[in-house]
C-alpha cells in the first residue's frame, strides 16, 4: 500500500520539543514547569581575570571566544554538546596523594584540564574561562564525567531519558489485522481521479468510524483481539494514502494558489491569475451567446461519476469489488434534452473509443433530423477522453460523411467547468438515493430505471444502452482518415477548435477565447481520393469481460447477499 503524504505527526513541531530545541541552541525559552518561567538566552561571560595562572585572556581574542561560543550552541543537540565538552577535557593524575592512616576520607580524585582548539592546537584554559566562554555551569561537566569511561576517556553512554524500554506496545498481529481489513476495501475508479496520482480512493458512503465498527464486529465474531478506534485511525491515516471519494467538480488550482498566497507572492501570480479570470468570464459569455443562436446545435457532454453495483445499505457490499457502470451524457443547452449512453465495464472501458462512439451516435441522430447543421460542443479538458487527436479525427469523419457543416469544440476553463449537464447528473444521483430507500440496486437495469425516472418535469432523459458490439475503434479511424500531423498545434493549450466541411484537411483553433481563429493543416492531401467512405472498425472482437478481482461478485451471489433472481445475470457477467 502507498504511504500517506499528509496527517503525519510532526514530532519536531511539538511544543515541548520546540522548547527543548530552543534550550539546546542557547535561545530564550519558556520552561516546561508549572510556573512557566522565562529563561533568557545564553550570552558569553567575562574572562577569568589577570590573576589566572594560565593567563587565558591572553590566548584568545574576543572574536575567537565568540566563535567558540557559537560553535558549541549551534550544535543544538545535547549529546553533541556533551561530546564537545568530553573532547575538551583531559584527566590529570594528582602529583601527590596523602592517605591518612586510619582516616575515613577517600583518596584525592583525578583532576581535569580544559582545552579549546585554536590554530590546529589544543590550548589549555582554566575551568572558569571554559565555563564563561560557553556560558555553562558545573552541571553539564558533571554529567559528562559521570557518563565517561574513566579508562578510555571517551563517552560511552548516550542520553537515556525516556529510553527505559518498558513502554506498552501493540501486538503485531493486531496491527496486521487492521491492515488486512483496510486492504480488503475495494478501491474506486473514476474519471475524476488523475491517472498519475499516488492517492487511493474508496467509496465515500462510510466514514473511518463506520469502517472501524465493521472491523470490530468482524474480529469479535472471530474471537480474536482487535484495536481501539485511536489505533485504527492512526494506521488508516498515517500508513495509507486513502481518501473517501465523493463526486464533485475539481477545485481551481489557479484560484486556490492565488487566494492562499501571501501578499508578496501574489504580486508574481497576479498577471497569470488575471488572465485566468478573463478567460473564465469570456468562456461563460460565449456559452451564453451560443445558446441564443437559432441556427446551431449547442450541447455539453461529460461522463458521470462511476455507478457501482450492487449498491445498498448492506455492509458486506462495501468490502467487495463491484461492477462499474458508466453514463455518458450529452445535454442540449437550447432544448434541455439529455441523451444518456450507458454501458458496464464488462462491455467496454471509458476511453476515447467508448466516448467517441457515443458522440458519433449523437451526431448521426442530429444529422438525420437537421441537414447541413453547425454543432458546438462544450466539455472539460480531459486529454484522455476528448482533448486528443482521436476525437479530432472523429469530427473530421463527421463533416465528411454525415452531412454536418461544422463542429466547434469549446473547452471550459479548468477549475470552472460547472455547466448545465451537471444538473442532469445531480437529478440522477438524487433519484438513485430515493430508490435505495426501498432496497438495494443489483443490476445496470436498476440504474437505467433511475435515469429514466430522474426528471420529474419536462422531457425524460433518453437512455441508449450499449454493449461491446456497439463500440467503434476511434483510434484506428484516426489512422485511416489521416495520418494526422499535430506538430504545429499545442493541443493542451487550445481553448477552442473547429473543423469545417470546406477545409477537410485543416483544423481551426484558438489559444484564447479573445483571439481570432488560426488555421493548421493536419492532413497531407492525397494525390488520389476516390471519395469512398471510410469503414468503421469494431473496437472489440469479443466481450472484454471482468478482471479477476471482480469475480468475487459471484461470492456475494453464493452467500445469498444477492438474490438468486439475479443469478443468470451475474454468472453471465463473470464468464
Amino acid at each position: 500500500h502507498k504511504t500517506s503524504i499528509k496527517r503525519k505527526k510532526n514530532i519536531e513541531k511539538w511544543k515541548r520539543n520546540l522548547l527543548k530545541n530552543y534550550r539546546n541552541s542557547g535561545k530564550a525559552y519558556e520552561s516546561h514547569t508549572e510556573n512557566k518561567k522565562m529563561r533568557s538566552e545564553r550570552k558569553m561571560k567575562s574572562v577569568c581575570g589577570e590573576k589566572c595562572k594560565l593567563q587565558c585572556s591572553t590566548k584568545f581574542t574576543e572574536e575567537e571566544r565568540k566563535q567558540l561560543f557559537f560553535t558549541y550552541w549551534n550544535l543544538g543537540d545535547i549529546e553533541k554538546q556533551r561530546l564537545f565538552i568530553a573532547n575538551s577535557m583531559q584527566v590529570i593524575q594528582p602529583k601527590y596523594r596523602y592517605i591518612r592512616i586510619g582516616g575515613t576520607r577517600s583518596q584525592r580524585q583525578n583532576n581535569n584540564a580544559f582545552y579549546f582548539h585554536h590554530n590546529n592546537q589544543q590550548v589549555r584554559v582554566c575551568k572558569l574561562f571554559f565555563k564563561n566562554t560557553l556560558d555553562i555551569n558545573d552541571g553539564p561537566i558533571r554529567t559528562v564525567l559521570d557518563k565517561k569511561n574513566k579508562v578510555a576517556n571517551v563517552l560511552l553512554e548516550s542520553d537515556q531519558r525516556g529510553r527505559y524500554g518498558k513502554q506498552k506496545t501493540v501486538d503485531p498481529s493486531v496491527r496486521e489485522g487492521i491492515k488486512q481489513h483496510i486492504d480488503s476495501i475495494p478501491k474506486i475508479e473514476s474519471h475524476y481521479i488523475r491517472a498519475n496520482t499516488s492517492k487511493l480512493f474508496i467509496d465515500g458512503s462510510k466514514s473511518i468510524a463506520d469502517i472501524h465498527k465493521d472491523y470490530v464486529a468482524k474480529y469479535k465474531e472471530k474471537n480474536v483481539p482487535f484495536a481501539n478506534y485511536v489505533l485504527f485511525y492512526r494506521v488508516f491515516t498515517e500508513e495509507y494514502n486513502i481518501s473517501f471519494f465523493v463526486p464533485k467538480k475539481d477545485l481551481c488550482d489557479t484560484c486556490t494558489t492565488f487566494n492562499n498566497a501571501e501578499d508578496k507572492e501574489k504580486e508574481h501570480l497576479k498577471d497569470n491569475y488575471d488572465r485566468h479570470l478573463v478567460e473564465k468570464e469570456l468562456s461563460r459569455a460565449e456559452k451564453k451567446a451560443d445558446k441564443e443562436k437559432s441556427d446551431v446545435v449547442v450541447a455539453v457532454y461529460d461522463l458521470q461519476a462511476v455507478m457501482q453495483l450492487p449498491k445498498g445499505n448492506v455492509s458486506v457490499f462495501y468490502y467487495k469489488s463491484k461492477l462499474n457502470v458508466f453514463n455518458f451524457t450529452i445535454y442540449d443547452l437550447k432544448t434541455n434534452t439529455c441523451d444518456c449512453f450507458v454501458w458496464d465495464e464488462a462491455n467496454g472501458h471509458r476511453g476515447v473509443n467508448e466516448l467517441g462512439t457515443c458522440i458519433l451516435q449523437y451526431l448521426r441522430k442530429i444529422s438525420i433530423s437537421k441537414h447541413d447543421v453547425e454543432i458546438i460542443f462544450y466539455s472539460d479538458n480531459c486529454a484522455g477522453q476528448q482533448k486528443n487527436k482521436f476525437m479530432i479525427a472523429l469530427y473530421l469523419y463527421a463533416i465528411r460523411y454525415l452531412g454536418i457543416k461544422s463542429i466547434t469544440h469549446k473547452f471550459l476553463i479548468k477549475g470552472h467547468t460547472q455547466n448545465e449537464g451537471d444538473s442532469a447528473h445531480s437529478l440522477i444521483e438524487r433519484q438513485v438515493k430515493r430508490l435505495l430507500k426501498s432496497g438495494p440496486m443489483y443490476t445496470p437495469e436498476s440504474f437505467i430505471s433511475a435515469i429514466r425516472s430522474a426528471r420529474k418535469t419536462g422531457q425524460p432523459f433518453q437512455v441508449n444502452e450499449l454493449c461491446y458490439e456497439d463500440f467503434y475503434d476511434i483510434k484506428t479511424l484516426a489512422s485511416n482518415i489521416g495520418p494526422l500531423n499535430m506538430t504545429a498545434l499545442k493541443l493542451s493549450q487550445v481553448h477552442i477548435l473547429k473543423v469545417i466541411r470546406e477545409s477537410p484537411t485543416s483544423i481551426f483553433y484558438k489559444y484564447s477565447y479573445s483571439e481570432d481563429f488560426k488555421e493548421a493543416t493536419i492532413i497531407k492531401r492525397k494525390k488520389k481520393d476516390d471519395g469512398t467512405s471510410i469503414t468503421l472498425i469494431p473496437a472489440f472482437s469479443s466481450k472484454p469481460g471482468l478482471s479477476q478481482k471482480k469475480k468475487d461478485l459471484l461470492d456475494l451471489l453464493h452467500k445469498n447477499h444477492i438474490p438468486k433472481y439475479y443469478k443468470a445475470f451475474y454468472e453471465y457477467l463473470c464468464l
